[in-house]
């Protein structure tokens, strides 16, 4: 079942700290309207209680989906009001009334000026009390449903995955011999040592991708088990207690040691008597710990823990499997193991033992097609091969098949479908301000190859950043990036970053109705025109028309990508007075020549990608945008000259053009020294001019 509202949590945060910014902040509201928004950081406040809860039953409970819908279409009525209002204060101050000799024009204009002003202020005023109102009623809506209590299976069944064992039937396992190989000769090597005695070795890797299965081959394997002492093998995931970690280590040496003496490990709380315990039963032994699925980050707890493994003999190894590089390197691991996707012949005989008797697929030669077919879908990730295989198993008609074939990996069926639980155990342990960027990603298609900073701007622009200290925006979002490569959100792909299919498909589950490829007519639904950010992606030389994008009224992003083989018709002069919201903005057409004037009124707009257009001239109106941060027009080659309002672009921090459309204007020096801490020019060489 799709998730959705997954996301929203993260959203409130931000937006809760927005209303306190703009209550408090440089704008010097009026008094009445900095009051409405310190009432409404108080419902907003009310409302996080609720919120927690509505998203952990959303995955089976109706009204608590609904519930979070109608929060997220006010949260997004508030935050544009707050961007509108901030926009528009920028506007005022900067097309305010300006000096003239002529009196009478002067006192006009700012009569004229001053009335529009306190209409704006009275009409915002309204607008913040409407939608505190509505939170008002979401509050209750919430206390009269109640938040019915889900039981401890459920809530350890939405965040937990199944305990793990050493044991493992090796007949079923594809395609990992090379790094069990690998693995055993690192594990086995005296050299190969951090510690005098102790050596850790991580394995890291995407969810599903059987860092498990790998470790338990090695666990099991003869060598491994003759040179090892003792071995032991601890599920860790998301709780990493060090007392009831070290309890159980205890119990499995002594369990390995076939030792009849029970120690304290039963009887004691203190930390100090379970270590002493633990240590003097490792003494001296050369073991292998292996501690599957880890995901602490805190090296204290780490720290406490491993004190007491030092004793053992020489040569002593422990191997954590998890999917963040950060953790090995927190723990003081050799250079992580990295494991890749099975190939597309390993990943075919695995998912042919699961979905066919006996693993003969011979006998049906068109599911066998078809089946090869779905593999390919599968990018090498062998959860996905066993799950899908085993829904298949039972399935013999083709359109069964084809279903699949044609299916996202969320769209399946939930009761029979681990793959996501699995990946969703990656995003729960996001930090909320990273959950918006990652759900983004799904605007994009898949196999879109990612430029980081391209991206990191994208984010800048939507807010998504969180500003720290005197960090610039571009340091702290480039930080945001490479945490989620570092928890295998995204892989290194050809000079770019690339997002495995699965993943796509759980950004696209936790996004939905949020991101929308207009492009995917299985997604283009009326239930999806609340979307918010848009794009368009095309490969052939069909219409590209700006028609189907009018109807999303509060669209906050429009990406036209991958489409230069397309015929792309002109922009209607209407369009950008109706998607007045859009903060993001890229039209990568080749045919697109001419601008409408219209552009100007996009007062929120941050980032635009004009980049590979056939624009001969930009509309002064651009100097309108006030708020833009962003502006790209690489390979505009049509492009001679750029309007003089260009200098207007207060905000603007980065602009990649050619080095003569940017030197031929008359005061753009002004403009960069204005702005030297985060200004930069990127020109055609590619070299930057701060």
């Amino acid at each position: 079942m799709p998730i959705g509202e997954a996301v929203l949590s993260s959203f409130m945060q931000a937006l809760f700290k927005k209303v306190i910014a703009t209550a408090f902040g440089e704008l010097k509201l009026p008094q009445d309207v900095a009051e409405e928004l310190e009432k409404l950081s108080s419902s907003l406040s009310t409302i996080q209680a609720h919120l927690e809860d509505a998203e952990e039953r959303q995955l089976k409970d109706k009204a608590a989906r609904s519930w979070l819908a109608k929060l997220k279409d006010v949260a997004y009525e508030m935050d544009d009001l707050l961007d509108d209002y901030a926009a528009e204060a920028l506007r005022s101050k900067l097309e305010g009334p300006s000096s003239d000799n002529h009196l009478s024009k002067v006192r006009s204009c700012f009569c004229c000026f001053w009335f529009n002003t306190c209409l704006f202020n009275h009409k915002i005023l309204q607008d913040i009390k409407k939608v505190e109102e509505k939170l008002n009623r979401l509050v209750k809506e919430r206390e009269i449903i109640g938040p019915n209590m889900i039981s401890a299976t459920d809530r350890k069944e939405i965040k937990e995955r199944p305990e793990t064992s050493s044991i493992i039937d090796d007949s079923s396992v594809f395609g990992r011999e090379e790094d069990k190989e690998t693995i055993v000769k690192m594990l086995l090597d005296q050299n190969n040592s951090n510690h005098a005695n102790l050596s850790i070795l991580p394995i890291v890797g995407m969810g599903g991708l059987g860092k498990t299965t790998l470790t338990q081959l090695v666990y099991n394997d003869t060598r491994i088990k003759e040179h090892f002492q003792l071995r032991v093998w601890l599920c860790i995931s998301e709780n990493f207690d060090q007392m009831k970690l070290t309890k159980e280590t205890i119990e499995s040496v002594a369990s390995e040691c076939e030792s009849a003496i029970s120690g304290v490990s039963s009887v004691t709380t203190n930390m100090n008597l379970l270590q002493e315990d633990l240590s003097k039963k490792l003494k001296g032994k050369r073991f292998l710990l292996v501690l599957d699925d880890v995901w602490n980050e805190d090296s204290e707890k780490w720290g406490t823990y491993r004190r007491a493994l030092l004793t053992g003999g020489k040569g002593s190894r422990i191997v954590v499997t998890t999917r963040n590089k950060n953790v090995g390197k927190l723990m003081g691991g050799m250079t992580p193991y990295f494991l890749n996707q099975l190939s597309d012949n390993d990943c075919w005989s695995l998912f042919r033992s699961y979905a066919f008797v006996d693993g003969n697929s011979s006998t049906h030669p068109n599911l066998e097609m078809i089946g090869m077919e779905i593999v390919k879908k599968l990018k090498g990730l062998p959860l996905a091969a066993k799950a899908i295989g085993s829904l298949l198993c039972s399935q013999d008609t083709e359109d069964d098949w084809k279903n699949v074939l044609r299916s996202e990996i969320w769209e399946l069926p939930s009761d029979k479908n681990n793959i996501l639980p699995a990946l969703r155990l990656s995003y729960n342990h996001l930090p909320a301000i990273l959950k918006r960027c990652f759900a983004f990603c799904s605007a994009f298609h898949k196999d879109y190859v990612f430029e980081k900073d391209r991206l990191v701007q994208i984010w800048m622009a939507l807010g998504f950043i969180q500003p720290q200290r005197r960090r610039r925006m571009e340091e702290i979002g480039s930080s945001y990036f490479d945490e989620l490569l570092s928890r295998s959100f995204f892989q290194h792909h050809k000079g770019g970053y690339v997002m495995h299919d699965a993943m796509h498909d759980l950004a696209q589950s936790v996004s939905i109705h949020e991101c929308l490829r207009l492009d995917d007519l299985r997604n283009n639904s009326s239930s999806a025109r609340s979307a918010r950010h848009l794009s368009f992606s095309c490969n052939n030389r069909s219409q590209t028309s700006f028609e189907a994008f009018l109807e999303f009224k509060r669209a906050r992003t429009l990406l036209l990508l991958s489409g230069y083989k397309s015929i792309t018709s002109s922009i209607p002069s209407d369009l950008f007075l109706k998607l007045r919201y859009l903060h993001v903005l890229e039209l990568n057409r080749r045919d697109i020549t001419e601008l409408p004037d219209s552009i100007g009124s996009l007062k929120m707009l941050r980032y635009l990608n004009l980049s590979g257009t056939g624009i001969a001239m930009l509309p002064s109106s651009i100097g309108r945008l006030f708020s833009l941060q962003i502006l790209k027009l690489k390979n505009c080659h049509q492009l001679d000259y750029l309007p003089q309002s260009i200098t207007n672009l207060v905000n603007l921090r980065w602009l990649e053009a050619r080095t003569e459309l940017v030197t031929g204007i008359a005061r753009i020096g002004n403009l960069m020294n204005s702005w030297m801490n985060s200004w930069s020019v990127q020109t055609k060489d590619t070299r930057s001019v701060n």
